[in-house]
């Protein structure tokens, strides 16, 4: 038995992108729009894919689904899916404002992400948590003696409330012990 194959013709699909021969001003004038307006339209599916990821990674985590694949945390969830830990949770901080109405998802495709996150991080929202790391930086000192050292080490916040209790309280004592301090060390 003998195949024959039949000659097709494929029609050969036109390439948008591929290079086309321009010659009047106004046809690269159009081309050169439509470019951009294909570039406006490819970045806004992008974002909208996003904002679909972030409804649904905030649904994923508050309901703890990530459980049922066996994983025993959201971080294990999202590692394990080759996502930035840092760019999930930017997408939660801004879940967090869709929810609660702060943004809405027309801000976010128009904006883009970051510009959303500004806004969000710029009102006094309870959706940012400010950073509960004291500004102000602890102090070191070496103490001379080892029994002191552990008194204050096992009682830092006391030590810190004396500090500040005495320099507010009682700058005579601290002027009377620098005094004394200075004629010790000559």
């Amino acid at each position: 038995m003998e195949i024959e194959l039949n000659e097709r013709v494929i029609s050969r699909a036109i390439d948008p992108d591929g290079e086309k021969k321009l010659i009047t001003k106004e046809e690269i004038f159009a081309h050169y729009n439509d470019l951009k307006n294909r570039l406006k339209t490819n970045i806004k599916k992008k974002i909208f894919y996003k904002v679909e990821s972030i409804r649904i990674l905030k649904e994923i985590k508050d309901n703890e689904y990530y459980k049922l694949d066996g994983y025993k945390s959201f971080d294990a969830f999202i590692k394990d899916y080759q996502l930035a830990r840092t760019q999930v949770y930017i997408y939660l901080k801004l879940a967090k404002a869709l929810q609660a109405g702060i943004l809405n998802e027309d801000y976010i495709i128009e904006n883009g992400i970051y510009n959303s996150l500004d806004k969000i991080e710029s009102q006094e929202t309870p959706i940012v948590k400010k950073s509960k790391q004291n500004p102000i930086k602890p102090l070191r000192f070496q103490l001379k003696k080892q029994e002191s050292y552990d008194f204050y080490k096992s009682n830092a916040k006391f030590t810190g409330f004396l500090l500040d209790k005495l320099f507010s309280d009682e700058k005579e004592i601290i002027k009377k012990l620098m005094k004394e301090y200075k004629q010790l060390r000559g």
